[in-house]
């Protein structure tokens, strides 16, 4: 060897040296990263439910919706057996809020035009704990239905977790249910809403800046509750992420997620872990998502539009939401295609 060569040796071991290095503390800062969200999660306040959003992009074709109705009915049946389980409701997009023209390609009603189009799917637990075990116990039968439906999803999935900060629901009801509408009067109900089949599910995701939290979810509930006596409107949710649930996200180890790859879904991995403990991935900066129904579409756009043209209204939401956000509101319009609504008693 000459000098030469040994002076390049020892500055590729150097420089060796110093990637290990770097690596090994960059790993050291991502899990006590981890470790710090997963303590903060822990001092989340209780929820009365937890809500699994299992969110992704599928194609906008005729034989998607066949695969849906043909998949989504057993997914439905599997999850409801595991304890813990409360209920849920599948959405697909519709549209999005072109509020002030601010979004120019988008429209309330896009059912044609958006592809993929946005898939989110609602199940609601005691315990997010259960929800994970859900996943962990019945990963072999989920593993098989979600990959018979590989040929309609374009991305996802991924299954952010959420506890409730606030909610003003109600239990569904139609113009026929008379005994129920009686039993409400009589208990003294003042939030008593009906439903029809064209019923919409807006859904607004928001970035908070770090110490807004508080003065964020106080406007926000002040916002919706201003807005509540809005035609149409039908109950509303804040939601704050406490983590993702990696198992419903097929986040797996390494050698599993290679496993997984082998197959189109009769073959489930061997040993599934979870790469991650859902607190873990709980978001900074904070994310919340602001869950409302009403009447239509339509119905909800009037609703929203006193944010900018209601003097007191704008007041509460410019001061009370706007002002605390990084990110945000993106509103997005839904059909509720399924739903088991017992969740909702949960919610008084």
């Amino acid at each position: 060897m000459t000098d030469k060569d040994g002076i390049m040796a020892r500055r590729n071991f150097l420089k060796l040296a110093a990637l290990a290095a770097g690596g090994a503390a960059s790993l050291g800062a991502v899990g006590e990263a981890s470790a710090v969200r997963a303590r903060k999660a822990a001092r989340e306040p209780a929820s009365p439910i937890y809500l699994a959003l299992n969110m992704s992009k599928v194609a906008n074709r005729p034989d998607s919706f066949k695969l849906m109705k043909k998949v989504g009915p057993k997914v439905c049946i599997t999850t409801a057996t595991h304890p813990g389980f409360v209920g849920f409701q599948a959405n697909l997009q519709t549209g999005i809020l072109p509020l002030a023209g601010r979004y120019g390609g988008g429209k309330v009603h896009m059912e044609r035009e958006l592809n993929p189009v946005g898939n989110y799917q609602y199940t609601m637990w005691k315990s997010w704990r259960d929800h994970d075990d859900f996943h962990l116990k019945q990963f072999k039968r989920v593993f098989e239905l979600c990959g018979s439906c590989l040929s309609m999803v374009v991305e996802g999935p991924w299954e952010p977790v959420y506890r409730v900060v606030k909610a003003k629901m109600t239990q569904i009801r139609s113009m026929g249910d008379i005994t129920k509408l009686a039993d409400d009067l009589r208990r003294g109900k003042k939030f008593v809403r009906f439903a029809n089949p064209r019923r919409c599910v807006s859904l607004a995701p928001h970035t908070v800046k770090p110490g807004r939290e508080r003065a964020f979810e106080k406007g926000v509930v002040d916002t919706l509750e201003a807005v509540s006596d809005s035609t149409g409107f039908l109950g509303y949710m804040v939601l704050k992420q406490i983590g993702v649930c990696a198992l419903g996200s097929f986040m797996l180890d390494p050698k599993s997620m290679a496993q997984s790859l082998m197959t189109l879904g009769a073959n489930p991995p061997d040993n599934p872990q979870p790469l991650f403990k859902t607190p873990e991935a709980m978001p900074h900066p904070p994310e919340y998502l602001v869950h409302t129904e009403w009447d239509s579409p339509e119905m909800a756009q009037l609703g929203f539009a006193k944010v900018l043209v209601n003097h007191r209204i704008r007041r509460i939401h410019d001061q009370g939401v706007m002002a605390h956000l990084i990110r945000g509101p993106y509103i997005m319009f839904f059909n509720p295609m399924m739903e088991e609504p017992g969740w909702r008693d949960y919610l008084k």
